[in-house]
């Protein structure tokens, strides 16, 4: 792999600790904090246990987020929050917590009638305010949302999705305290661990690779590949999870700066139509995307494959197929989508040009349908 020219910049002070979340107070030097997290989180105390280490500084308490946050949600939300005046966000939970508390960052600091919703359907721009920062405490283990100057939002309306973002929205902290994702569902769980392996490879075949993102996918897919496995046979093993865990923060650091590309373009129609949970529709393809980048590759996915003990890209694709038979993702997919007709008849609305664009080889409509017939095929649709 050669390249010419490339940066890295990641400004988030990373604490992973068991038991972080009981010391967070060290990583919130603000005075007024509010906290952003989902219903799940009250119910079972947890949002009680963060209350309780903020203290005074905590002003208000935002437990309604739902999975794949929707702009006018999102817009409702800011109003509820303006009149706390919080300087800080603290988001717990998994990427749609850590996604919402950032797209109210930038939305906080804004006028009151500014509208997300308005921003992306009319275009209408936001003013060059700072966002407010963000503490991010993941408790799932894939999106690596804590690590990322974006955030994933969704016009469920219109069928569409889209993304705040700029070099204000990385979060200050992220706090990884791998004791929070022991008592995730087994769905979660799975679709999670896929959000980070496919961030790792999305980040190997992209056109914005460079040196560091590569080391950094290599290492998220040592953790992730062995360890996604071993929780969704022992889901209460601890070091698998914190593996988990690292994984998906390594991979985070490498999308950071790569984006991601093909597989996620191709999995947005099939979130924003079925519902589809996003790690499930970003990594059916992978193992096909991997052969297909394959027949462009200068070097960086035999490198890949070399490092992570297999004798080529062909072999490395035919473990991810075994893995993903081995974990059941059809059945998975097929709770949501029936019939893989429902997912063929979407390829028209798979190529999204901000992330097919960043694949290594560009690909047509019908090499997407191909790709898609031929991935579901594979994990035994």
């Amino acid at each position: 792999m050669t390249i010419s020219a490339w940066q890295y910049y990641n400004p988030v002070r990373i604490v992973s600790e068991l038991g972080a979340i009981e010391r967070l107070d060290a990583c919130v030097p603000y005075r007024r904090v509010a906290l952003i997290t989902t219903p799940g989180f009250s119910r079972r105390g947890t949002t009680r246990v963060v209350a309780q280490v903020l203290g005074d500084k905590l002003v208000d308490i935002l437990d309604n987020v739902q999975p794949n946050p929707d702009v006018r949600d999102i817009d409702q939300q800011a109003a509820v929050l303006r009149p706390a005046k919080p300087d800080a966000l603290v988001a717990l939970g998994g990427g749609s917590s850590i996604d919402t508390a950032k797209a109210l960052a930038r939305l906080l600091t804004q006028r009151p009638e500014c509208s997300l919703t308005e921003h992306f359907r009319e275009g209408r721009d936001f003013e060059l305010r700072h966002a407010l920062p963000v503490v991010a405490i993941p408790t799932t283990a894939g999106t690596g949302a804590e690590v990322t100057p974006f955030g994933t939002v969704w016009d469920f309306e219109l069928n569409k999705k889209y993304s705040v973002t700029g070099q204000d929205l990385y979060p200050a902290f992220a706090v990884l305290d791998p004791e929070l994702t022991l008592d995730l569902p087994e769905e979660v769980t799975i679709s999670s661990g896929l959000d980070a392996i496919s961030h790792a490879l999305e980040s190997v075949w992209n056109k914005n690779a460079n040196p560091i993102t590569q080391a950094f996918a290599t290492q998220a897919l040592r953790h992730a590949l062995p360890a996604l496995k071993t929780v969704k046979e022992s889901p209460k093993d601890l070091p698998a999870r914190s593996s988990l865990m690292q994984a998906s923060m390594i991979a985070g650091l490498a999308i950071s700066q790569t984006r991601t590309a093909l597989a996620h373009s191709i999995s947005y129609p099939l979130t924003t139509h079925y519902s589809l949970p996003h790690g499930f529709a970003c990594s059916f393809t992978l193992p096909a995307l991997l052969a297909f980048n394959g027949e462009a590759d200068d070097g960086r996915l035999k490198e890949l494959s070399k490092a992570l003990g297999f004798d080529g890209v062909p072999a490395l694709a035919g473990e991810l197929n075994n893995l993903f038979r081995e974990i059941g993702l059809a059945e998975y997919m097929q709770r949501y989508i029936a019939d893989d007709s429902q997912a063929v008849r979407l390829t028209d609305q798979m190529q999204t040009k901000d992330r097919a664009g960043n694949n290594l080889r560009n690909a047509s409509e019908e090499e997407i349908k191909r790709l898609v017939i031929s991935s579901l095929d594979a994990i035994g649709y």
